[in-house]
């Protein structure tokens, strides 16, 4: 059977790679925020800076555009009302005063000389142009001045507060310091949730963790970070200006800036159609002049000519208009931002107050996140390294700790791998009794699932066992999976056993009461796609005796009850009176065993393994003449097949549900067992013999065909963390 790889290797890798991981995010979460903080104490923070320059750069495009608007509006306004005064008189307005004759040879004499006048105005609206640019740049610098001044102070003011300091821990400035933090957080937790993978799916399952305590905190962490950082960076400073206006009715400078570019961005709207109100007039002017002297040709070119000229001085007019127009602001702007660099000034305590409370609160986190990314590593290897410890001293059979001791040096114990180790825990003083259970020490650091089988005497358990043994031994199980015998003093038992049934045709003998049975043991390897597993499965066969008759003080049946899953065989050729008793028992001592009170529920899974199947032919509630509900239970049964995944076995659940009143009227089972158990059971109809010649009791007559017997290992398994059931 192929082996996995050296685990403690492997897992060494995997947490010194994912400490190391945890201890540089830490740092980074750390160190990154605290340098952020200390540019902070010179300048305006990234965030908030980077905000002023927007808002900024709006309100001067507004500004600009709609200063643009107003002074094209002006300049088609006039040009159309000088059209309509010269209209009358059917010559260019500027013309109008000159006599006739001498007009025409003036309109000739324009048309051929203009172009110095039109190059002339066209340098004299690129030289605006750039002066109105300067202003422009100027306008904006000035006003990111003040409005990062202005931020400033609002924040240094609500900082004074724990709640401001608080709020800023929300601000874009810090959304590194939580993405880093959430690396150094999840590093950690996805290697615990890795390792500790069984427990978390055996809690999904329905069973409850051992020892997620770490894990779960972890991930809860690694949530609220997560959380943070989707704020921080989806949000911005959204929420940070939401909490700082919270504290009270004080309106934010921000909100200010932005009401200001929504009014401005409305009067930009309302300019732009006072402007295209005004081209659309001076077009029906210019046409209808166009109308009035299309017969003159001189005077057409020189309408064109004017056009172009007309545009060159609605471009100078414009640059001209604007840049009075910023020239006025940006005084505006200087003298209010001198005004607010006197404030600052004056509040430069506080605001380097501000700054040094900003720096310890996210210095303490950074070294908190710090802290938990080193105290974290260390204390979940030294957790694994606990529990791998306990795992190799702890004893399948008596539970007993750091009790192995290596056998006596033999021909054989000087080559590795070969080396036995016996449980020297003293079970009985009175008598005097030794566990004495041997094993190979190469399997010591394997994780043990022990798994007992519990019913009534003569319920078919030992015989159930056999098959299961010697299925295992000649392979057929699913290819998820893979067992391999480990040599006993046991095997060599259920050796004879099996020989017994498919030679001699003869069934077990009863399992015999006098101490703790020792387990058969196998070699389990999953093909977990996060990672293999390699599990010891010990699987004990209880007596009949010590579900039916033993009290709580017998240490064997003490022993029974301390499994992590268990099969409880219910016989269907029995009466219920005797098994209910025997199950109402098992739930009484097992609540006490796990030290569960009434109405909580005890966090292992059940499989009700209903042996014989094959028998139920010939009892008083089947029909003897054929037909009736079990003829139909098992052409029901042969329609969803034995196939190994759960939706298969889950209907041939819910198959013997149906057909449970019909064995035994009035016995509500899954009522008994869901008050414990809560949900975690399911029926495993089986029978080891098969299901050919039903009815017959004599063995020298039926072909051995099992059929159900892998089902309730396999489910228990699953139960347990380890996916094997598809």
């Amino acid at each position: 059977m192929p082996q996995t790889t050296d685990r403690r290797v492997f897992w060494r890798t995997v947490v010194a790679r994912a400490t190391l991981v945890g201890l540089i995010a830490g740092w980074m979460a750390h160190a990154v925020p605290l340098a952020a903080a200390d540019r902070a104490a010179q300048d305006t923070p990234e965030a908030a800076h980077s905000q002023a320059v927007s808002l900024a750069r709006q309100w001067v495009d507004h500004t600009v555009a709609r200063l643009t608007a107003d002074a094209q509006t002006e300049f088609l306004r006039r040009r159309e009302d000088q059209l309509q005064d010269g209209a009358g008189q059917g010559v260019v307005p500027e013309l109008a005063a000159i006599e006739p004759d001498s007009r025409k040879a003036l309109i000739r004499l324009l048309a051929q000389n203009n172009q110095p006048v039109l190059a002339a105005l066209e340098r004299s609206a690129e030289e605006a142009a750039g002066r109105r640019q300067a202003l422009v740049a100027e306008l904006l610098k000035v006003r990111t001045q003040l409005y990062d001044s202005q931020l400033e102070l609002y924040e240094a003011r609500k900082g004074q507060r724990i709640a401001g300091q608080m709020a800023s821990l929300l601000s874009v400035d810090n959304r590194w310091f939580w993405l880093f933090g959430l690396v150094a957080v999840a590093s950690l937790a996805v290697v615990a949730l890795h390792e500790r993978r069984h427990e978390l799916r055996r809690w999904l399952n329905g069973g409850r963790a051992r020892a997620l305590g770490m894990t779960k905190f972890l991930t809860g962490l690694m949530a609220a970070l997560a959380l943070i950082t989707l704020v921080s960076f989806l949000f911005g400073d959204r929420l940070y200006h939401l909490l700082l206006r919270g504290l009270d009715k004080e309106r934010s400078p921000q909100e200010e800036m932005i009401g200001e570019n929504e009014r401005l961005s409305k009067e930009v709207v309302q300019s732009r159609l006072n402007q295209s109100a005004a081209e659309d007039k001076h077009r029906q002017a210019l046409e209808h002049w166009r109308k009035l002297h299309g017969d003159d040709d001189a005077l057409s070119r020189l309408i064109d000519q004017a056009q172009s000229e007309e545009d060159t001085l609605a471009k100078l007019h414009r640059e001209l208009a604007v840049e009075s127009g910023v020239a006025r602001q940006l005084q505006t702007d200087s003298k209010q931002l001198e005004e607010v660099q006197k404030d600052r000034l004056r509040n430069t305590e506080l605001r380097e107050s501000y700054g040094r409370q900003q720096r310890w609160i996210r210095g303490g986190l950074g070294l908190g996140l710090l802290s938990l990314a080193t105290s974290g590593g260390v204390l979940f290897r030294r957790g694994m390294r606990r529990r791998q410890r306990k795992t190799r001293d702890t004893c399948p059979l008596c539970l007993g700790n750091g009790t192995f001791e290596p056998l006596a040096a033999d021909a054989a114990a000087s080559r590795p791998g070969l080396e036995m180790v016996r449980c020297k825990n003293v079970i009985s003083d009175q008598p005097y009794e030794e566990c004495e259970f041997t094993f190979s020490a190469m399997y010591r650091d394997n994780v043990k699932l022990c798994f007992p089988t519990l019913g009534i005497p003569q319920a078919g358990k030992t015989h159930w066992l056999a098959m299961v043994y010697r299925e295992l031994n000649r392979g057929n199980y699913p290819s998820v999976v893979q067992f391999e015998r480990i040599r006993s003093t046991i095997s060599e038992e259920f050796d004879l056993v099996v020989d017994e049934i498919l030679n001699k045709k003869l069934g077990p003998m009863a399992t015999q009461v006098g101490r703790i049975p020792h387990p058969l043991i196998f070699n389990f390897l999953d093909h977990d796609g996060f990672g293999p597993s390699n599990v010891l499965v010990n699987i004990f066969d209880y007596s009949g005796e010590v579900t039916r008759s033993q009290t709580i003080e017998d240490r064997q049946r003490q022993r029974a009850l301390d499994g992590d899953g268990f099969f409880f065989f219910l016989d269907p050729t029995e009466p219920s009176e005797t098994q209910s008793q025997a199950l109402a028992g098992f739930r009484e001592d097992l609540r006490r065993i796990k030290g569960i009170r009434a109405g909580k529920q005890v966090h292992v899974p059940i499989a009700l393994c209903i042996s014989k199947l094959d028998l139920m032919v010939n009892q008083p509630y089947a029909d003897p003449n054929g037909g009736g509900v079990v003829e139909k239970y098992y052409r029901d049964m042969g329609e969803i097949g034995w196939g190994t995944d759960v939706r298969s076995i889950e209907a041939r659940s819910q198959l013997m549900a149906w057909l449970r009143d019909t064995v035994w009227p009035g016995w509500q089972i899954e009522r008994q067992i869901d008050d414990l158990f809560g949900g975690r059971f399911l029926f495993f109809p089986l029978t080891p013999v098969g299901l050919d010649g039903l009815g017959e009791r004599d063995l020298t007559r039926r072909t051995i065909a099992p059929v159900g017997l892998l089902d309730p290992l396999l489910w228990l398994l699953h139960m347990n963390g380890y996916p094997v059931l598809a």
